[in-house]
């Protein structure tokens, strides 16, 4: 696939459009320094990989943009002097607001820096237009072990490039498939005598997924000033634990590692205010399609499941892991094709004056979960040094105060084991439940206390 996908295309739009970029990030925590010659290889094994694309922008409507090579790419940049540990946060998040442009290029950008205390970090930050989490994670591990394409996120640059015209045609009679059966299935689910889908636990109580507000702030009952506006960068903290804790404290519940994730973040967003404990939650879960030699720069779907009111996964998790594992299923045994998905080849062919209109009343998720399972491991060793643990997460960068409240998102969590280290990022997307790094913290601590894990605070 040399031409952008639906996916790419709204990471573009969001960046273009919206001027509200994503970034997805890696960031490596060491014990000790890393060879200069293995970080130069590193770089230019990226430089030389899939992820090193970018984006031609067709002039023919109708037509999808194509993948090319960046036309430049940052250089490694290098810490200075060594910076103290406790700072490393700061740090991180410094690396995370780096200015990339997916239409020429830089996408990319890996930096490093030697710790105080003898340790070391390295960053990979990369737009979310060239490639999602997984296509990130993929790169950097093909990038550590030699020049090679990742298995599943190959390199598609069009360097002999198909008629526009033609693909603009193309897209117009998928566009026009597409949505005449996605119709078609609206007038047949109206029609006198159409069944109607018994209801499920989610249609017998309220379900939160955009909260109405619940805090004195939210409320009007602490002045104006008290909140904030403008610019702001929304918090996340990483914590580290022992991933045999983490394993052991799903295991009481009778749940997995993945039900004790979105426990954690449901204890996040409840101690925060976001919902009340009597709410029935909406949870989001990425879910990666990538496949052997796949081209395609975002390859993520998801699905998503009701945690009922009451907070009984406080002492049983089964119900979300049963819940977990049946939309999994569903979604892998998906035969037909949903009208969503037939209707993308119209949604990438609207506009971009539509397309701003349309985002004026998009909304975040509520409770994002994303579970990356042991690509940390994978990604554990760089040269001779290995890893102590590996954080990962997207952000969006260029937000503002009123721009997250407008879109009423709540906690995101990203988590992945490396080793005998699991490493949870958390993002407060509310900037008056969550306004600084510190506060998000205690709510974690006290969510870590009272699952019985060890948190060690980057």
């Amino acid at each position: 696939m040399t031409r952008l996908t639906y996916d790419d295309d709204l990471f573009l739009r969001m960046e273009c459009v919206l001027d509200v970029p994503v970034v997805n990030q890696i960031v490596w925590r060491f014990t000790g320094p890393i060879d200069s010659e293995v970080l130069d290889s590193t770089w230019r094994n990226l430089a030389g990989g899939p992820i090193d694309r970018a984006v031609h922008r067709v002039s023919v409507p109708g037509a999808r943009d194509r993948w090319v090579r960046a036309e430049s790419t940052l250089p490694l940049l290098r810490g200075a002097r060594a910076i103290p540990a406790h700072a490393l946060a700061e740090w991180m998040e410094e690396r995370a607001t780096v200015a990339l442009d997916p239409t020429s290029g830089p996408v990319w950008q890996l930096a490093y820096t030697d710790l105080e205390n003898g340790g070391s970090a390295l960053s990979l930050v990369a737009s979310h237009v060239v490639g999602d989490g997984g296509a990130l994670t993929s790169a950097a591990i093909a990038a550590l072990r030699g020049p090679s394409d990742p298995d599943d996120f190959a390199s598609a640059f069009d360097t002999a490039p198909t008629s526009d015209l033609r693909d603009a045609a193309g897209q117009l009679r998928a566009a026009a498939s597409g949505t005449a059966r996605a119709l078609g299935r609206t007038v047949r689910g109206v029609l006198p005598g159409a069944s109607t889908p018994s209801a499920s636990k989610a249609g017998t109580q309220a379900v939160v997924d955009k909260p109405a507000v619940v805090d004195k702030q939210r409320a009007g009952k602490l002045p104006v000033a008290a909140r904030t506006t403008g610019e702001f960068s929304p918090s996340t903290v990483v914590v580290d634990c022992p991933t045999d804790e983490w394993v052991a404290a799903a295991s009481r519940a009778g749940g997995s590692a993945n039900s004790l994730l979105v426990a954690v973040a449901l204890g996040i967003l409840t101690a925060g205010g976001r919902v009340k404990e009597s709410d029935a939650v909406k949870v989001s879960l990425p879910v990666s399609t990538r496949i052997p030699g796949d081209t395609r720069a975002n390859a993520t779907s998801g699905v998503s499941i009701v945690v009922d009111g009451g907070r009984g996964y406080l002492d049983d998790l089964r119900p979300i892991r049963r819940d977990s594992k049946a939309a999994f299923q569903a979604l892998a045994d998906a035969t037909r094709s949903t009208t969503f998905e037939l209707t993308k080849p119209l949604m990438q062919m609207l506009p971009d004056a539509v397309v701003a209109r349309a985002a004026k009343s998009a909304t975040a998720p509520l409770c994002l979960c994303s579970n990356l399972g042991a690509r940390g491991g994978a990604l554990r060793s760089v040269g001779g040094a290995v890893a102590e643990s590996v954080a990962m997460r997207s952000i969006t960068q260029n937000t503002t105060a009123e721009l997250l409240r407008r879109t009423k998102g709540g906690v995101s969590v990203w988590w992945n084991t490396c080793g005998e280290t699991a490493t949870l990022c958390v993002t407060g997307l509310d900037p008056d439940l969550y306004p600084g790094r510190e506060h998000l913290k205690k709510l974690i601590a006290d969510e870590y206390t009272r699952w019985q894990l060890t948190p060690t605070f980057w």
